[in-house]
């Protein structure tokens, strides 16, 4: 058989709840429902760092933040590591991504002198893109041998989109703005209705351009991977009027939370609940009015409904190129939001369900199970090696001797193949993941153990923490770190939390001779 193609689906941001077939009581996704009946949902889906880059990262190398050191936001993945586009390049695939990417920094380096700095070294900075110092990314840019990029998000949003958008539409640049939209009743910070029509709008414009890939491709005998990133819908929440208006505000639930709750967790959700304390992902406390939050939840919802009519248009197109049955089709996100859970908004170093759960549906026809429900513990970390164990491409892991120098040596990823799962040949592949957070601006470095019951987060050099009984507490209302019924518990969980941090350690680069 020849090896299969791969359609990756990104969104930025969207939570494991925010899909129809995952049950949300308002929000319709009826491309993504099907997509789901057609294969296999994994419910229980984790990220393995709740910031963009550290998990993009991960995604393309197959390896934890710790080994591929994004650690947290403003660090540039290093060109040394190994990716599984380039992997799948080097054995004849096609590899192409149309939009965010973000393995390098939008910004600059602090106090840098821009006039100073090749535009070759920070490829993904909107201030240069802007500055039209860059056209495109050095080629192949992390394996992909062809890139149609955007940047940042809502009204920033920039990037070969800008450029195509300035070039056909003179001045609609424009209307991305929050000064060229109309804010929601409440004044929700971060929330307007963009003025940009759909059809001119980035999510359109990804879908576009993925499916002229798709087109050309079809034309040739070479596999491929295709990346169809969107940017939304990560805050600000503006989609254009007529996805703003597909959910009314008065219907969505409320979040997440409990009266009297920051008293049971680390100092630092406090603080950000009162005061501007700057965290990796937000700048503002999270006090905020229910009628905002309402409004922020019914403008996610229309923007998760437009990607998913983009999407649609995607799997239409592959459908019609004849290329459905060959290939594997996967849509995931980067992280969640917590969109009011527990008092706290956005992302940060909080390692609750709402942030650390997302979508994951792999779709293969005839080859994966259809209609599936999976509650296997996965994470990001797995989808490297499921897509090389799926395509049959050996694992790239860099130099390597014609000699193995320590055959016990560890494999060189660290996830598993989800392989076994997605045929119905077994109903796990691990019994627990581990998620890594280093929080510069707070000084805290966090590691949580997620298992099928319970989910620790410990705080080295602090006597906090924070310990949920999903079984009996789902919803993670009830800080059990300091309960004494669970002292033994805390215990075995902690040195899990160890020897999974130890098994998942990087493994390369790989040995090359005794000494």
């Amino acid at each position: 058989m020849s090896r299969p193609n791969v359609l990756l689906f990104m969104t930025d941001q969207q939570r494991a709840d925010h899909l129809g077939s995952a049950g949300h009581p308002v929000l319709k996704t009826p491309n993504l429902d099907r997509l789901a009946a057609e294969g296999v949902q994994f419910d229980r889906a984790y990220v393995n760092c709740p910031l963009c880059m550290p998990s993009r990262a991960t995604m393309l190398t197959g390896l934890t933040p710790r080994a591929h050191q994004v650690r947290t936001n403003g660090i540039n993945l290093q060109r040394v590591f190994p990716t599984l586009p380039e992997g799948l390049r080097r054995q004849g695939y096609r590899t192409h991504s149309v939009g965010k990417i973000h393995a390098s920094i939008y910004g600059l380096p602090n106090g840098s002198d821009p006039e100073c700095l090749d535009p070759a070294d920070y490829p993904e900075s909107q201030s240069m893109w802007a500055e039209h110092r860059l056209s495109a990314p050095p080629l192949p840019y992390y394996g992909f041998e062809s890139v149609e990029l955007t940047t940042g998000h809502g009204g920033a949003v920039g990037g070969a989109y800008r450029q195509w958008l300035d070039a056909t539409h003179a001045g609609a640049g424009q209307l991305l703005s929050a000064g060229a939209g109309r804010r929601p009743a409440s004044q929700a910070e971060q929330a307007w209705i963009m003025a940009l029509p759909p059809e001119w709008h980035y999510n359109t414009w990804v879908a576009d351009r993925s499916i002229s890939f798709l087109e050309d491709v079809a034309r040739s005998d070479h596999p491929f991977l295709l990346q169809c990133s969107f940017p939304d819908p990560h805050h600000p929440y503006c989609p254009p009027e007529v996805w703003a208006h597909c959910y009314e505000a008065a219907e969505m639930p409320l979040p997440v939370r409990r009266a009297g709750e920051l008293d049971a967790l680390p100092p630092f959700y406090r603080d950000q609940f009162e005061r501007d304390v700057i965290v990796s992902g937000r700048q503002r406390r999270t006090n905020i009015s229910d009628d905002q939050l309402r409004d922020i939840r019914a403008l996610t919802c229309g923007m998760v409904s437009f990607v998913d009519e983009q999407v649609g248009r995607v799997l239409m197109a592959l459908d019609r190129l004849g290329l459905r049955e060959q290939t594997i089709v996967i849509f995931l996100s980067d992280h969640g939001d917590m969109l009011g859970d527990h008092w706290m908004l956005n992302k940060g170093p909080f390692h609750f369900e709402g942030l650390l759960r997302v979508p994951f549906l792999w779709s293969w026809r005839g080859h994966f199970l259809e209609g599936a429900r999976s509650q296997a513990l996965v994470s990001l970390l797995d989808l490297v090696p499921a897509l090389y164990d799926l395509t049959g491409v050996p694992v790239l892991e860099g130099d390597l001797p014609l000699r193995v120098e320590a055959p016990r040596q560890p494999p060189a990823l660290p996830g598993r193949s989800l392989t076994p799962v997605l045929r119905g040949e077994r109903p796990k592949v691990q019994d627990a993941l581990v998620v890594e957070n280093d929080e510069y601006y707070l000084g805290l470095r966090l590691r949580t153990l997620i298992t099928e019951r319970y989910v620790l987060t410990a705080y080295p050099g602090h006597p906090f923490g924070e310990l949920w009984d999903l079984q009996e507490d789902p919803q993670q209302l009830w800080n059990r770190w300091d309960d004494p019924a669970l002292a033994e518990m805390k215990r075995d969980l902690t040195c899990q939390l160890f020897e999974e941090l130890v098994r998942t350690d990087g493994a390369l680069p790989r040995r090359l001779c005794h000494a």
